[in-house]
């Protein structure tokens, strides 16, 4: 799919160097569900992870348990970690399967009282993903990091189990990136991408690339044989565009 590229109208974040990279394997021990698209009845688990809600789940932040508003405060909780040198690109599946589930539901008020029914029960389905599922993704920071053997995830706070793998890193600039890519945590949208997820609260696209060479790092597994390529990841940085 064709984009035409842009350069960001803000001024370039000033970014940590990252010197630590690791790579993520997401494997899933209970049902995954994200309400990522909604098609009439049907709440929808997209195939990723987004990496607001990987920074959320590795405990880097902290929100709390009561909203009196369901107002987003994404500035407020994550850009402290972009002070703190961490950032985790979004995850992209391995393997993965999905469920549809049916939920029928009914109002639980606090008085005991009940309203007379009007026929409209609040019913729908839910597409989750199922245990068993794994995705992959990497995170980079300036210090060395001590990550989570589980972590919860989704809306019902699933279970997961982390498998970390430190990685080699290499500060360079290259003109793709088959990774899956925040495009409000990059100065230059891409001028090629070959698939964009519109879900909440960013887009998302992979395999991207660009009309020049951008900044980035080269991270592979310090374990690797001749077979493993290296994956360049651009520069990033928590709402670095401010758009």
């Amino acid at each position: 799919m064709a984009r035409t590229a842009k350069k960001r109208s803000t001024g370039i974040y000033q970014q940590s160097e990252m010197t630590q990279a690791y790579h993520l394997r997401i494997e899933m021990e209970d049902y995954l569900f994200f309400a990522s698209m909604e098609k009439g009845k049907v709440a929808e688990t997209a195939p990723l992870i987004h990496n607001y809600s990987l920074a959320y789940a590795l405990g880097w932040c902290e929100s709390p348990y009561y909203f009196e508003k369901q107002t987003p405060r994404y500035q407020e909780h994550l850009q402290p970690l972009n002070e703190a040198g961490k950032y985790i690109y979004p995850a992209i599946p391995l393997d993965y399967s999905h469920r549809l589930m049916q939920y029928n539901t009914t109002p639980e008020p606090f008085q005991m009282t009940r309203e007379q029914s009007m026929g409209f029960p609040n019913w729908g389905f839910i597409k989750c993903i199922r245990p068993g599922s794994v995705f992959e993704t990497y995170v980079l920071s300036s210090d060395v990091l001590s990550l989570p053997g589980r972590i919860r995830l989704g809306k019902w706070m699933s279970q997961a189990k982390l498998v970390v793998s430190p990685c080699e890193i290499k500060k360079g600039e290259a003109s793709s990136s088959p990774h899956l890519i925040n495009v409000k945590d990059i100065d230059r949208i891409p001028s090629f991408f070959s698939s964009m997820y519109n879900i909440m609260p960013t887009r998302l696209v992979s395999e991207s690339e660009w009309g020049e060479a951008v900044p980035g790092y080269q991270v592979r597994p310090a374990f690797f044989t001749k077979n493993d390529q290296a994956v360049f990841l651009p520069e990033a940085s928590f709402g670095r565009s401010g758009a």
